[in-house]
């Protein structure tokens, strides 16, 4: 009996010792589940506060930033020291700087970095010799311009002679030093303006058999200096003498030149006689004398 009630006693012990320890347990593991959200709270605080912290860091280097560049923009844009004082202008001979200068208007005493380069070059290309131009900024308060003239090329007689240049453009009227330019006649443009492009197909083409024919040796000292434009189908050229005449059709010139080189020795054998020569035919190139009552053929042979 005494052995029973010891064993009953013992059995009470260990109850009481494991309920004591289950109860330890979960004091400890209440305290260090305490103690890990304390140090998750802590660390979430902490890493907001390090966010806000860099967030405003971001900010106030922006703002600093911002306002240094629009310091620096307005010290730019609104400093004496880059106030335009200096136009070089480049590339142009028959303009003068003053007549540029009235085309790119007033930009003496303007700010260099507000400067329109783009509208100054377009407004000088408006100006009739003017055929390119381009403008860049030399610091700190100076302008540099480059021309390009337009070159008088020719003068079409119209309801006036005007002069115009190898693209076309009329440059202007009763200008000096163009005597010696080829004259083109038989247009019948009314009102032409001053700067306008009258070259049609017809001149265009009259122009450049022109200066192919003016390469031959035979017009070497006798250049042609007119082209007459009868109509599209027909064009004349004549000589500074005016004593010969090369007759053309545009649409087969290149054919007639390629016959026309071909039967050039035959042509100088007599060519101080020699009165016009018309290459308005396919393949045949025909040559009238001065002397002469009938024309000579000469026949372009191919293989």
């Amino acid at each position: 009996m005494d052995l029973a009630l010891l064993e009953g006693k013992k059995i009470v012990d260990v109850w009481k010792q494991k309920g004591s320890y289950q109860c330890m347990t979960r004091n400890r593991d209440g305290f260090f589940a305490r103690k890990s959200k304390w140090k998750e709270t802590s660390l979430g605080l902490g890493s907001i506060f390090i966010t806000l912290i860099s967030g405003l860091a971001k900010t106030v280097l922006v703002v600093a930033c911002f306002y240094g560049i629009v310091s620096s923009y307005r010290f730019i844009t609104q400093s004496s020291h880059f106030n335009i004082n200096e136009i070089n202008m480049v590339g142009h001979k028959r303009l003068s700087n003053e007549e540029l200068n009235s085309w790119i208007g007033t930009i003496i005493g303007k700010n260099i970095f507000k400067l329109d380069l783009d509208g100054i070059s377009k407004r000088l290309v408006e100006h009739p010799w003017v055929q390119s131009a381009s403008a860049r900024r030399v610091f700190p308060q100076g302008v540099y311009v480059e021309i390009q003239e337009r070159t008088p090329f020719a003068k079409i007689q119209m309801e006036r002679v005007y002069v115009m240049d190898n693209y076309g453009v009329l440059l202007g009227i009763d200008l000096r030093g163009v005597n010696k330019l080829p004259t083109i006649t038989g247009m019948k443009i009314k009102n032409p303006e001053i700067g306008s492009n009258v070259a049609d197909e017809e001149i265009i083409r009259g122009l450049k058999m022109m200066r192919s024919l003016n390469q031959l040796s035979m017009f070497e000292k006798n250049p042609i200096d007119n082209v007459h434009i009868s109509s599209r189908y027909r064009i004349t050229f004549s000589t500074n003498t005016q004593d010969v005449k090369v007759h053309m059709r545009p649409e087969i010139a290149r054919e007639s030149f390629e016959n026309l080189v071909l039967a050039l020795g035959a042509i100088e054998k007599n060519e101080k006689d020699l009165s016009y020569i018309d290459l308005s035919f396919k393949n045949r190139v025909v040559v009238k004398h001065r002397d002469e009552v009938k024309s000579e053929f000469w026949k372009n042979k191919k293989t």
